[in-house]
């Protein structure tokens, strides 16, 4: 990944036109596949999509579901300008009802768990 592109690392790309939230970016390691054409992969987003360069120096998105893409800009150096630090997540506490955590990280800071990990809310 070019140094440009280190600077979007879990960023965001918002569309510049759709406003859609794209990521966050992360480096990849899949190397996918289209028409028997391998994809320039710049990097992927964290459900298994691929940011890809385009022959003529723009940027694509595939879809690894529909296997499709969608130009996202023109260049790199736009792709990087429409990328964001990520919104904080803000969770309503009571919709919460369980969560997990991973028990082997939960003793390394001496917090009992239960053996599979998952908190549940009880009723209230």
């Amino acid at each position: 990944m070019s140094n440009l592109l280190i600077t979007v690392r879990g960023k965001v790309f918002i569309h510049p036109v759709s406003k859609q939230p794209y990521g966050p970016i992360r480096p990849s390691s899949q190397s996918p596949t289209l028409d028997g054409t391998a994809l320039d992969v710049l990097g992927e987003d964290s459900c298994g999509n691929c940011f890809a360069a385009a022959s003529d120096g723009g940027v694509l998105f595939w879809d690894h579901e529909t296997n499709g893409l969608l130009r996202l800009t023109d260049s790199i150096r736009e792709f990087v300008s429409h990328c964001k630090e990520a919104p904080p997540l803000e969770l309503d506490p009571k919709q919460v009802r369980s969560g997990w955590i991973d028990p082997e990280f939960a003793k390394s800071i001496g917090k009992q768990m239960p053996k599979d990990g998952w908190v549940k809310k009880k009723d209230q």
